[in-house]
């Protein structure tokens, strides 16, 4: 009598994750690639991290490599470290385009003083008391603003057909750009590097964290923009049409 192979033994399962030990990969599926580790959460983010390391370090990754800076920010919990960040980074700002004001101001007022004619009540800038007292709420300026420039953000978004995750997420990219309020310390032309390079990360956050394109973010982040500045060139044109028209009235009762 033939001799009969035993039964093949089936191979054992994989445990399920939650039986796994802790920090172990699920095993790659048969045939393909393991899955890549999970990116780690932005340095501020990160529980137990130091605040001023992790404050540094978060503001590096954001203006070198803000891709990775952004694919590593979370979208879940709440906003208030997100919130502190923008509040700590647009404080600086804030102080630092006030104390230029008031060196601005000052040396202005030297030069001037050695005029004929010298009026100090006709010169133009507000009193340092009022500089200082703006610095002081600058906090609750920089919480208005983040809200109210996400809303605008989020809603241009939504008109592009964009905004694939919540209002929270667009909050977050607004809360982190704010980063390049450091660049206020530079004189003269700080502001304006730091008003293009914002541009350039809420395009490439909002692509991100909305899982859209970078030409509808590019749409949500100018349209508003040249919106604005339309209205303001309108105004303008209107005003000035005012004031030749109240000219020519003028020259025509006075003849």
């Amino acid at each position: 009598m033939a001799a009969t192979n035993p039964p093949p033994i089936p191979p054992v399962p994989p445990e399920p994750p939650s039986m796994q030990p802790p920090g172990t990969m699920p095993p790659p599926p048969p045939g393909g690639v393991p899955p890549e580790p999970p990116a780690q959460p932005l340095p501020w983010e990160q529980l137990g991290y130091p605040a001023l390391e992790g404050l540094y370090e978060t503001a590096k990754l954001i203006i070198t490599a803000p891709s990775q800076a952004f694919a590593r920010m979370s979208l879940t919990g709440t906003l208030g470290k997100p919130l502190v960040y923008a509040i700590v980074f647009g404080w600086v700002g804030i102080i630092a385009n006030q104390i230029y004001s008031i060196a601005l101001r000052g040396a202005m007022m030297g030069f001037l003083s050695g005029l004929p004619g010298y009026n100090p009540k006709l010169m133009f800038g507000f009193p340092i008391f009022v500089s200082v007292g703006f610095m002081i709420v600058a906090p609750l300026f920089v919480l208005i603003g983040v809200f109210v420039w996400s809303a605008i953000l989020h809603l241009f978004l939504m008109l592009v057909g964009g905004a694939k995750t919540g209002f929270a997420s667009t909050v977050r990219v607004v809360c982190y750009t704010g980063t390049v309020q450091v660049l206020q310390v530079v004189p003269l032309c700080g502001g304006f590097f730091a008003f293009i390079w914002a541009l350039v990360l809420y395009i490439i956050g909002l692509a991100i964290v909305h899982r859209t394109t970078q030409g509808k973010a590019a749409l949500a982040v100018l349209l508003p923009i040249v919106l604005c500045c339309v209205c303001v060139a309108i105004i303008g044109v209107a005003f000035g049409a005012a004031i030749v028209a109240l000219v020519g009235h003028l020259g025509h009762f006075g003849r």
